[in-house]
């Protein structure tokens, strides 16, 4: 179907793609309700809008560049400092809760894989299961990473984006509706609550202007620059010690996908420097910075293919597939959490950075001033990368044997 701006047309393309980026985060840091809701959801929806009113394309040579730069190097910066010992330090309470909620991923992939698996297809379950384990406990580059890692097709993708899109920003509504909740709170403690001022927009001071120079720029995409072209090397490298495993036991087979994943490879040498390294890292200003701008365009772009129209007639099951794991999630933490007395503002921290990644996680927090938490809800998001793929990598595996 013919779009106002052809697939072809690079420039216009581009144009909007860094033009919506940009509004999204403006957005964000300008209206309270944005900031709740997450730049992340405003840039998919906002892209969403774009591809299903006929302006945009939803598949174009232009998108490529995403997938096969974009995401690589937003990686590595967007773990910068992901370093080990702080992420459990800092997070405390929080990464155990991170847990709870990964583990209710889990069983949500498997009730839904259960429930819909004669309905959708053994294959394109597999594979829906594969990316929304990865997307569930880690986030949208884990999503892509999986994507790229099996080149899944787009009659899965494609209405899995819709389908999650819509999920994920209607738990985050109905989280915040849960945050302030008087039943919820009759019910869970909520000190971070009690210590708030949502009145104050905290997206804008938590992205507000730091000291970042033209060195700073360099060092940090020189470091991702290396950090992929390593990951690659290693891949080949991996490969060629190993040589066939075919014939080899089920977990060595595993472990040869996982070490032979550059997406797991960047993940483990970034996690690596940036634990052996922390105070060299901290001497780099605005890695955090490129990284969230590259996963911000990259989120716009994800909404791009999400033909609403095409998915409603031909997979709206998908709707149900993400539905069943998102709500598992929730449920599995909150009754958990119940019975552990823990924070309800600490587990909707969690299940943001299951469902969504550091960028929710940290967004719910900032939008819903609960100060103690911006920085262990981005900890705990960004150990949700580390760990996403492999957990992803390991569930498509074992169902599709």
């Amino acid at each position: 179907m013919e779009t106002l701006i052809a697939p072809e047309n690079h420039g216009w393309l581009w144009a909007v793609i860094a033009a919506g980026t940009a509004t999204a985060i403006w957005v964000e840091q300008r209206f309270r309700w944005a900031a709740r809701l997450s730049g992340p959801v405003v840039a998919l929806l906002m892209a969403m809008t774009l591809t299903n009113l006929r302006i945009m394309p939803s598949a174009s040579p232009a998108y490529d560049v995403v997938g096969d730069w974009l995401v690589p190097l937003a990686i590595p910066l967007l773990l910068f400092r992901a370093n080990g010992r702080d992420i459990i330090g800092t997070g405390g309470r929080l990464f155990l809760i991170f847990h709870l909620s990964a583990l209710g991923t889990l069983l949500g992939t498997t009730l839904a894989v259960y429930a819909l698996r004669g309905p959708i297809g053994t294959e394109e379950i597999a594979a829906a299961a594969g990316l929304m384990t990865a997307s569930y406990i880690g986030g949208g580059v884990n999503y892509m990473a999986m994507k790229e890692s099996y080149s899944v097709s787009e009659s899965v993708t494609n209405p899995l984006i819709v389908a999650d899109n819509f999920v994920m920003a209607g738990l985050f509504v109905m989280m915040l509706w849960m945050a302030a909740s008087s039943w919820f709170r009759a019910r869970f403690p909520h000190p971070h609550s009690q210590e708030s001022r949502p009145e104050e927009n905290l997206a804008a001071l938590h992205w507000e202007r730091k000291g970042i120079g033209l060195l700073d720029l360099a060092l940090s995409l020189a470091y991702a620059f290396m950090v992929v072209a390593l990951a690659e090397a290693g891949v080949r490298g991996v490969r060629f010690l190993f040589g066939d495993v075919s014939q080899s036991r089920l977990w060595i087979q595993l472990l040869y996908i996982l070490c032979t994943n550059k997406f797991v490879i960047m993940t483990l040498i970034s996690v690596s420097v940036a634990t052996a390294f922390p105070r060299q890292g901290d001497r780099i200003h605005g890695p955090e910075e490129i990284g969230a701008y590259l996963l911000m365009v990259f989120l716009f772009t994800l909404g791009l293919p999400a033909d609403l129209m095409s998915v409603l007639t031909r997979a709206p099951l998908f709707f149900v597939f993400c539905g069943i794991i998102a709500l598992t999630n929730l449920a599995v933490t909150l009754v958990v959490g119940k019975w552990l007395r823990l924070n309800l503002e600490e587990m909707v921290v969690a299940v943001n950075a299951n469902l969504g990644g550091a960028p929710t996680a940290a967004a719910i927090a900032i939008g819903s001033g609960w100060r103690r938490l911006i920085l262990p809800g981005l900890l705990v998001g960004i150990w949700g990368y580390v760990v996403g793929t492999p957990m992803g990598i390991l569930v498509i595996e074992l169902m599709m044997r």
